[in-house]
Parts: C-alpha cells; sequence; structure tokens
C-alpha cells in the first residue's frame, strides 16, 4: 500500500471573536472608568466625612459646652453670694430676689460683674443696712468704684462703716462716697489702701464728734508728704487718743498753755478739726516740750507737726475742698462714662452679664440632671460592684468603645479614604495580588503537593 500524505485543512470565521473580543475590551475600559470615578468619589467623601466631624467638634461641641459650662458657673457665682445673704443675714427669700434683680442691672449700667455687686451688698446688709437703703449703699458703691476707688465690696465695706459710726440720717451713702473720692483726687493715696484704713479711725472719730470730711483731709494731707494711708490712719487715731485720755502730764501741760483737754474736745466738735490744730500751732510754737507731753505718742505728734508745720498752707486748702464734695461720685461717673475704656469695658461685661442670666436659667435644669446623673452613677456602681468578673471586662470593653466615639466619624471618613484608593485600577491589581499571596501562604504545603501530582503525571 503506498504511502499517502493525509493533509487535513480546518477553516473557520473568527471575525465574531474578533467584535466580541473588542467589545470585550470596551466593557473592560469602560468598567476601569465607572471603578475609577467611583473610586475618587469615595475618597472624596471619606475626606469630607473627616473635615464635617473635625468642624463639628471644633466650632460646634466644643464652644457649646465651654460657653453652657461658663454661664452655669457665673450664675452659680451670683446665686451664692445672693443666697449667703438670705441665710446669714437673715433677709426674706422674695426680697433678696428682687435685690439681686435691681444688682444685676446695677451692675450692667456701671460696667461692674454682678458678682462683684453681689458680695457688695452682703457686705452692705451685713452692715445692718437694708432696704431702699441698701441699694442706695450700693448703687453708690458701684458708680465710685467704676470711677477708680477700688473694689466695690472695699467702698462699700467703709461707706456702711462710715455711715454707721456716724448714723445713715447724717452721712449718706452717697456723701460717704463723695467725701473718699474727694480724698483721693487731693492726696496722693491709692484708693484701696484708703478703703482700707481709714475705717481704723471712725469710732474715735465719730465719738468725739469730728466729722467724716475731716477724717479724710487729714488723710490726704499726710499723704501729701508721702505718710501711707496706714501710718496716716495710725497718726490720726494717736492725736484723737491723746486729746480723748490725755495723761496726767499732758493735762498738766496744757494747762500751763491756757488750754485744757476738755477745751480742745470741744472746739474739734464745734469748729473742726483744722481750727482745733491751729490752735495747738498757736500755743505750740516754740514750746517743743509742751507739744511732746500733750502728744506723747510719737507717732501723734509727727502728724501734728506734719499737719500744722510747714505744710499748713496746704493742710488748710485741702480742708477748705473737702467741705466741697457734694456730688463727687456722680461728676467722676459722668466723666468716666465717656472714655472709651469704659465702653468697651462695658460691652464686654454686658457679654459676660448674659452668661449670668443664661446660668440662672440653666441652673434649674442643670441641678436636677445632676442629681439624676448622681443617682445614676450610684446605682451603676452598685449594680457593676455586684457583677462577675468577667462580665465587668466585658462591661468595661463597651465602656471604652463608647468613650471613643467621637472619633468614629474621622476613623470612617480615613477608611473610606483608605478603600477608595484601593479600589482603583491599581489599588485592584495590588489587593489582588496581596489576596494572592496570602492565599499562597496559608495553603503554600497544599498547593506544593498539586503542583507535584501535575509535574509527575
Amino acid at each position: 500500500m503506498a504511502n499517502e500524505d493525509l493533509e487535513v485543512r480546518i477553516g473557520a470565521n473568527i471575525d465574531d471573536l474578533v467584535r466580541e473580543l473588542k467589545r470585550a475590551k470596551k466593557g473592560l475600559a469602560g468598567f476601569e472608568n465607572r471603578m475609577s470615578r467611583f473610586s475618587s468619589n469615595l475618597r472624596r467623601s471619606g475626606e469630607r466625612m473627616k473635615s464635617v466631624g473635625a468642624s463639628m467638634t471644633r466650632y460646634i461641641t466644643l464652644p457649646m459646652l465651654l460657653a453652657g459650662g461658663a454661664a452655669v458657673k457665673m450664675g452659680s457665682d451670683f446665686d451664692e453670694s445672693m443666697t449667703k445673704i438670705k441665710t446669714l443675714v437673715g433677709i426674706a427669700g422674695d426680697e433678696v430676689d428682687a435685690m439681686g434683680i435691681t444688682a444685676k442691672q446695677m451692675a450692667r449700667d456701671t460696667g461692674i460683674a454682678s458678682k462683684d455687686a453681689a458680695e457688695a451688698l452682703f457686705f452692705i446688709t451685713s452692715a445692718g443696712i437694708k432696704g431702699a437703703t441698701a441699694m442706695e449703699v450700693l448703687e453708690a458703691s458701684l458708680k465710685a468704684s467704676a470711677s477708680g476707688l477700688g473694689e466695690t465690696k472695699t467702698v462699700a465695706d467703709l461707706a456702711t462703716s462710715a455711715m454707721n459710726a456716724y448714723g445713715s440720717e447724717i452721712l449718706s451713702a452717697k456723701q460717704a462716697t463723695d467725701i473718699m473720692l474727694a480724698a483721693v483726687r487731693e492726696g496722693k493715696l491709692a484708693p484701696e489702701e484708703l478703703a482700707q484704713s481709714m475705717g481704723r479711725t471712725l469710732p474715735i472719730a465719730s465719738a468725739m464728734n469730728v466729722e467724716f470730711n475731716d477724717v479724710a483731709a487729714a488723710f490726704a494731707a499726710l499723704s501729701r508728704t508721702g505718710t501711707g494711708a496706714a501710718e496716716a490712719a495710725t497718726q490720726i487715731r494717736g492725736i484723737f487718743s491723746s486729746l480723748l485720755k490725755p495723761t496726767t502730764e499732758a493735762e498738766a501741760a496744757l494747762e500751763s498753755l491756757g488750754l485744757s483737754s476738755a477745751g480742745l474736745r470741744k472746739s474739734l466738735a464745734d469748729d473742726g478739726l483744722l481750727a482745733t490744730l491751729n490752735i495747738l500751732k498757736s500755743n505750740f510754737e516754740g514750746n517743743s516740750e509742751a507739744a511732746a507731753l500733750v502728744f506723747g505718742n510719737i507717732r501723734a505728734l509727727s502728724g501734728v507737726l506734719d499737719l500744722v508745720g510747714k505744710n499748713s498752707a496746704t493742710t488748710a486748702e485741702i480742708f477748705n475742698k473737702m467741705n466741697n464734695t457734694l456730688g463727687d461720685t456722680d461728676r467722676a461717673f459722668a466723666k468716666v462714662q465717656q472714655s472709651a475704656s469704659f465702653k468697651l469695658k462695658k460691652s464686654l461685661n454686658d457679654i459676660k452679664e448674659t452668661f449670668v442670666d443664661l446660668g440662672g436659667v440653666l441652673l434649674p435644669v442643670v441641678i436636677p440632671a445632676f442629681k439624676k446623673l448622681a443617682t445614676f452613677v450610684k446605682n451603676i456602681s452598685k449594680a457593676f460592684s455586684e457583677l462577675e468578673p468577667q462580665t465587668r471586662n466585658m462591661v468595661l470593653a463597651f465602656a471604652g468603645l463608647t468613650a471613643s466615639l467621637p472619633l468614629l466619624i474621622t476613623l470612617t471618613g480615613t477608611l473610606l479614604t483608605v478603600i477608595g484608593a484601593l479600589l482603583s485600577p491599581i489599588g485592584l491589581v495590588i489587593a489582588g495580588i496581596t489576596a494572592l499571596g496570602v492565599v499562597v501562604y496559608k495553603n503554600f504545603d497544599g498547593i506544593i503537593t498539586k503542583v507535584s501530582e501535575v509535574y509527575n503525571w
């Protein structure tokens, strides 16, 4: 049989296959574009979520918490001071509440914090001054404080001390603050020092019928030569004490000059401190030994010599000015109100007082909430202590998750950004390679066995 070549030809039409492959290629390209857009949108959404979460925390949550906490604290401080008036002074609650409303308005008008006004009102009512008179003292003290006389409660303390020493029917709150302001103006005294030191001289001065404006004039005149308020108080007290209770030697020295302590005390009451000092000056000239005997206290003698010595002309001028102080507080406050610094301070204080008012509204709401929270925490603590150890650990884990809740928005945004990056074409390739590597790693022994079997076959 002859060998024959067998030739087989297979023909096929592959046009359809080519078209389908092209169509598949276009489909894959479209899918790649859609996945790329989806990945980009996902990343942008993640970034937006992170930004929104951070912005809400920074500009809404934290400021609201801080503002609410500050308002509650300010409202609580004011309420605490007013409550002291109810509990320690013994004024009826309704009356104190009405005083509180007026005190807040006065504080706004003068640019002083309502808490300071409430503290001053406590000093005023503690001094036994009540009702409309108490509010008059507060108003005068606030205006004097705003004019630079010192803290409101310090001014109120001295004003009430003076009113109690001389009698409110003789010395009003406005008159007291008028004289205090004039003393600061005419002398070289720090307002706070004057308010703190002058009160030490008032009991003995009022007992000897020395007017309040004369006492203030003596402080101002002594300060002109550098005497501080505390030292001036000591010298003035020494002068009055020497005339109120003179020693035997002092009385004899006065008699040798044709004077008596009783006559000098009458001069103080009738003619005033300056006139009495001038009597002493005219009799002591050239007789320093008699002066030393009358004023055995060296500080008292120093005060007399300072007032009626070389500075007698200045002393007389100051005493004359201190006799015309009516309306000084109102005039000083009117000038202060025109200053830019006061207007700024008042505007800032208005904002602060708004928080005080807000705190007053929030307190009745916050207090029951805190009570419920305290009861809830107490019950939770008791229940938690009675749990099994394993259950307690689970509760602690859940609590830790809850505590991290504020971070979830930011973390979720970050995760979406990462996922968006992975869903991009390059990300998909990397993810696929990574997944393949993980599969190979976990099933390495089985894969090697299968490869060996294929190779042997």
